[in-house]
Order: C-alpha cells, then sequence, then structure tokens
C-alpha cells in the first residue's frame, strides 16, 4: 500500500510538473498515437476505429477526416485504457507528462537490475542507459518502450526475490510490447514452472488474476478488440512497410528479393531452429539465476523478430544491465563496452542507416549470455523428477 501510495503521489508531482517546465518535447511524433487513441476512446471512438478517431480530428482541429495524419494503435487495448487520463490533458502537457514518466520508467529499471550497488554507480547506470542511442531517440520521441522495460527489469527483481505480486503486474507491463515480450514470458514462464513450489504457484494464481483485468479493460478501450486488434496490426504493417526495419529475417529476406512475408518465414523458422538447439543442449537450470537466462531471452527476441524499429533496442539495456552486474575481469568489461560503443559509432555516423551495428551488439550479447547460462541436460533433470 505504501509503495502504490508513493507512485500516486509521483504521478501527481510529475503531472505538475508538466504544465509548468520548459521541456522542449515535439509532441506531434510517435507520442501521438497514443494521444489520438485515448481522446478517441474518452470520445466514444473505438480504439481500433482509425476512421471515427479521424473523423473526431477533423471536428476538433477544422478541416476534413482526409486531411488528418491518424497511425493505427498497434498496442493491446489494456495498454490504451491504463493510459487514459493522459487525454485529459492538453497535447503539449501530455507529450511532456509521457517524457517524464518514460524517465521514471527508465530510472526505476536500473534502480532494480542494480539492486546492491551504491547509489554513485546506480546513477552513472542510469546516465549511461539514458545516453544508449535506441533509449535517447525513444525518449525523445515519446514512444511506448518504457513500461514493458520496466516490466522485464521487475520480472528479474521477482524471480530473484521470489515475490509472486511483483511479477504478477511484470507480466502484465511486458504484453505491453507483445512482439517481444512474448519471448521473456515464455522463459520466465519456463523457469517459473520448472522450480514448482509456493512461490510458482502463488505467481501462476496472481498472473492469471492480472490477465483477467487486462482482457476485461481491453472491453473498455474497444469492444471488439479480440477482432479489431489482430485487425489493426495488419494494417499497422501496412502503413509502415518495414522500410525503416532493424531486423536480421528482414535484412535476410531483402538479400533473397523478398518481402515481409517472407521474412515471417525466416524469423519462424529461426524460432524452430532455436527451440530445437536448446532441446539438444539442454535445459537451462532452474535453480540458477534468472537474469542471464531472461537477458538471452532479449536477445532472442530482437534477432528472431521480423519487425523492430531501433527504439525497440532500448531492452537491451536488460542485457547491458545484467551483465554489467557480473562483469568482474578486463575482457568481461571491454566486451561489454564495446558492444555499447557499436551503436553510438553506427547510428551516430550513418543515422538510422546504422540500425545494423544494434544487432552486432545484440549477437555479441547473445554470445556472453550462452556462456554465462547454466544448463542441465534435459535427461538430467527428467532423472531428478
Amino acid at each position: 500500500m505504501r509503495l502504490i501510495l508513493l507512485v500516486l503521489l509521483g504521478i501527481i508531482v510529475l503531472t505538475g510538473l508538466a504544465f509548468v517546465a520548459p521541456l522542449p518535447i515535439r509532441f506531434r511524433m510517435d507520442f501521438q498515437v497514443l494521444w489520438h487513441a485515448n481522446l478517441g476512446i474518452l470520445n466514444g471512438v473505438a480504439l481500433y476505429d482509425r476512421a471515427g478517431q479521424a473523423a473526431m480530428l477533423a471536428r476538433l482541429n477544422g478541416g476534413t477526416p482526409e486531411q488528418q495524419f491518424v497511425l493505427p494503435f498497434p498496442y493491446p487495448p489494456w495498454f490504451a485504457t491504463l493510459t487514459l487520463p493522459i487525454a485529459a490533458l492538453p497535447i503539449q502537457a501530455a507529450a511532456r507528462l509521457w517524457f517524464l514518466l518514460d524517465l521514471a520508467m527508465l530510472a526505476g529499471s536500473v534502480w532494480l537490475l542494480s539492486d546492491g550497488r551504491a547509489a554513485g554507480p546506480r546513477l552513472a547506470l542510469m546516465l549511461g542507459s539514458a545516453l544508449f542511442p535506441p533509449a535517447a531517440g525513444a525518449l525523445f520521441v515519446g514512444q511506448f518502450v518504457f513500461p514493458t522495460l520496466l516490466g522485464i527489469a521487475m520480472l528479474v527483481h521477482a524471480l530473484r526475490g521470489q515475490r509472486p505480486l511483483e511479477f504478477a503486474c511484470a507480466a502484465a507491463l511486458i504484453t505491453f510490447k507483445p512482439h517481444v515480450g512474448v519471448f521473456v514470458l515464455a522463459a520466465a514462464l519456463f523457469l517459473l514452472l520448472k522450480r514448482s513450489d509456493g512461490f510458482t504457484r502463488q505467481s501462476v494464481r496472481y498472473t492469471l488474476g492480472a490477465a483477467a483485468v487486462l482482457i476485461g479493460l481491453g472491453f473498455v478501450a474497444d469492444p471488439a478488440w479480440p477482432r479489431t486488434y489482430l485487425a489493426s496490426l495488419s494494417g499497422f504493417s501496412q502503413v509502415s512497410r518495414c522500410q525503416l526495419c532493424v531486423s536480421l529475417p528482414m535484412m535476410l529476406a531483402t538479400l533473397l528479393g523478398g518481402g515481409l512475408s517472407h521474412a515471417f518465414l525466416i524469423a519462424l523458422a529461426s524460432l524452430v531452429l532455436l527451440l530445437v538447439t536448446l532441446i539438444w543442449r539442454g535445459l537451462p537450470n532452474p535453480g540458477g539465476e534468472a537474469g542471464p537466462f531472461i537477458g538471452l531471452s532479449v536477445c532472442a527476441g530482437l534477432l528472431i523478430n521480423p519487425y523492430l524499429q531501433n527504439y525497440d533496442f532500448t531492452f537491451l539495456l536488460i542485457p547491458f544491465l545484467v551483465l554489467a552486474g557480473r562483469a568482474a575481469s578486463p575482457a568481461s568489461w571491454t566486451t561489454l563496452l564495446a558492444a555499447y560503443a557499436l551503436p553510438w559509432l553506427g547510428l551516430g555516423v550513418l543515422g538510422r542507416l546504422g540500425g545494423a551495428t544494434l544487432l552486432v551488439s545484440t549477437a555479441i550479447l547473445a554470445v556472453t549470455f550462452i556462456r554465462l547460462t547454466r544448463v542441465v541436460p534435459a535427461r538430467t533433470i527428467h532423472a531428478t523428477e
């Protein structure tokens, strides 16, 4: 209860700052997708009804619906429901509030994953995280990666300390970005179910309860969301056409003369190959530390996913922070710093065209985690159960 009150107090303070702080936030960038969607809900427009949103904006701003720039909302409906109060603010103040909330969620993620460190190193990690190019870009345009970033950090923290309620809250936040979160949730549920203890039972019970709440909240945003949400995903891919994707499957598909549909097939084949490799080589030890395996799942999602933008690689902060807590030798720090510096070099010199360096950094971190993650052959686990 005390934590909830502190969070509410923090939101109130940040809301006040959003009206007075001279933050030069450009609100007509990515953030407007969330604001338009939420404003539509407050005006009786279903979340995934782009035509209805365009008509609403035409009434409010003047002009015709065809003149309004409305991108589809590509996230689960409960994301919009839980952020609905933002649309009650003017868009300038709402954008500043979202920036401050993102910054707070980034700081909270670093704080949880640097548990046990002194305040000085924690602050240094927060600064380094905020300056990481994908994270800095996501903050600038008002992107939507930070709730899920916080959810993954909470997940690692919950597994370390066996906190079932925190696990359920983390799982809920991770669903805000399902195309990356699904890999993390699968890894977390594997570790959880292999334990088969009281923590597992409580976590599963709380998580199912959280899932029921999210499903119910989805109907507030759009009464037909189970159908319209999937249709929105299709529409979003058609709008963006993945021209600026940073995706290994997409790169391979392009080299082979294919497009986004071929990239999905390559991603599916990569996923099957990954699962076969894990089963053949052995399963992670559920009694070991959760951080490396969760970090590996983040890297796997970023390497396998066929549709990613630069800002999605903000999730690389999870592997970086997990490894920063384990790095001891000069060689390990050199590897970690090289992976951190590569995107600075690529994006700084080539702009968005340098996004391929993000994939190289992800591969470096993935290999590091594979070496760190303790595994137990499947037959050994079976024999001891």
